[in-house]
């Protein structure tokens, strides 16, 4: 089992993992590199919890998924 605690921007910038993001509205996929992140939100920020928008159409964070919800949903 592995120790590694990856539940911050920072922590997975360090091991270089993308986030995945989906719109449910326009069916916009992306993958997004943290670093832009940390200097806009902080290194310890949850990424569940930043204020996700589609930057395509616009969508809030309500009709947005991020994370392993968004990969299976494309």
């Amino acid at each position: 089992m592995s120790t590694k605690r990856l539940d911050c921007v920072g922590r997975l910038a360090f091991h270089g993992v993308l986030i995945p993001v989906y719109c449910r509205r326009c069916s916009h996929f992306a993958e997004v590199e943290l670093s832009s992140l940390i200097l806009c939100f902080g290194w310890g920020r949850d990424p569940k919890a930043l204020p996700w928008r589609c930057s395509r159409c616009g969508a809030s964070r309500a009709r947005v998924l991020v994370g392993h919800a968004a990969r299976m949903a494309r």
